[in-house]
C-alpha cells in the first residue's frame, strides 16, 4: 500500500511539474508575441506633416528617388481629392434625400452603390501609390516601406493616411 502511495505521489508530482512548464511556456510566449506586436506599433510613427521629408529620411531614399516619390504623392492626392470630393457630394446629397418627406429607395440604393463605387476606386488608387512607391524602392526599402504602410492601417483595416495638404513643399 505504501508503495502504491509512493508511486501515485510520484505521478501526481509529476503531473504538476509538467502542467506547470506547459503554463510557463504559453505565458512565455504570449510575452514575447505581445512584445513583438508592441515594438512593432511603436517602431514607426507616421508624421501628420512633411510626409515626403519622413519617407526620405526613413527609407534612405537617393535624391532621384525621393523626386519620384514626390510626383507619386502628388499625383495620388490630385486623384483622391477629386474622388473625395465625389464621394462627398453623394453624402450630402444621401442626407438630403433622407431628409426628406418621402424618401425613395431606390435613388438612395443608386446613390449608396455610387458611394460604394468611388470607395472601390480610392482604396484602389492607394493600392497603385504603394505599388508605385515599392517601384522606386531597392529591396531593403521595400521591406521597411512594407512596414510603414502597415503601420498606417488601423485596428479596423483601413488606411488611415496623414491629412497632408503641403506635399509639394516636401
Amino acid at each position: 500500500m505504501q508503495k502504491n502511495t509512493k508511486i501515485l505521489l510520484g505521478i501526481i508530482t509529476l503531473l504538476v511539474l509538467f502542467n506547470l512548464t506547459i503554463i510557463g511556456t504559453i505565458l512565455f510566449k504570449k510575452n514575447i508575441t505581445a512584445s513583438y506586436k508592441e515594438q512593432d506599433k511603436k517602431e514607426i510613427v507616421i508624421p501628420t506633416k512633411h510626409l515626403g521629408r519622413f519617407f526620405r529620411k526613413e527609407l534612405n531614399l537617393s535624391f532621384k528617388q525621393h523626386r519620384k516619390f514626390q510626383n507619386i504623392r502628388h499625383q495620388y492626392h490630385q486623384d483622391s481629392d477629386e474622388i473625395i470630393k465625389k464621394m462627398d457630394s453623394i453624402r450630402t446629397q444621401i442626407i438630403v434625400e433622407l431628409g426628406k418627406e418621402k424618401s425613395d429607395t431606390i435613388i438612395l440604393n443608386n446613390l449608396s452603390k455610387d458611394l460604394g463605387n468611388l470607395h472601390t476606386e480610392l482604396k484602389n488608387l492607394s493600392i497603385r501609390y504603394y505599388l508605385n512607391m515599392k517601384e522606386v524602392c531597392n529591396e531593403k526599402q521595400k521591406v521597411k516601406l512594407f512596414k510603414i504602410f502597415k503601420s498606417m492601417v488601423n485596428t479596423e483595416g483601413n488606411i488611415s493616411m496623414p491629412k497632408e495638404k503641403n506635399y509639394k513643399n516636401n
